[in-house]
């Protein structure tokens, strides 16, 4: 640890320490899903997820369709169907990923804010 480190660890209260501590343990895979269901752009994220299940359903659908096909050119556009499909999903995904990454990012600079106005007070 450098010198920064060892007087920031010096300078937190009990408190903060266990509120650090919590924040490193991270959070799950769902609960990070749910914070990307809150705050401002939970509209958007409920629509993705939405329009993600039906898109999933959709690929289904045509890989059921594709499996049980006759002809050739049926096959052949049915999967075709499910590819494209499959990709809208992993696209949808894709950012519902980021955004979760997104979060963590800032809760991580929150984190850092913190200590660094804690030691800044200590220090004055």
């Amino acid at each position: 640890m450098t010198k920064f480190d060892d007087e920031l660890g010096a300078t937190l209260s009990a408190e903060d320490k266990a509120f650090l501590q919590d924040l490193e343990n991270g959070r799950g895979l769902f609960e990070q899903l749910g914070a990307t269901l809150q705050g401002p752009m939970r509209f958007w994220s409920y629509l993705i997820t939405i329009i993600t299940f039906f898109v999933a359903m959709g690929a289904f659908y045509a890989g059921w369709r594709a499996i049980n096909a006759v002809e050739t050119r049926e096959i052949i556009l049915w999967a075709t169907g499910v590819v494209l499909l499959f990709m809208m999903v992993g696209f949808s995904k894709n950012w519902i990923f980021q955004r979760m990454n997104l979060l963590s990012v800032l809760t991580e600079l929150k984190t850092l804010e913190l200590r660094v106005a804690q030691l800044s007070d200590r220090l004055k």
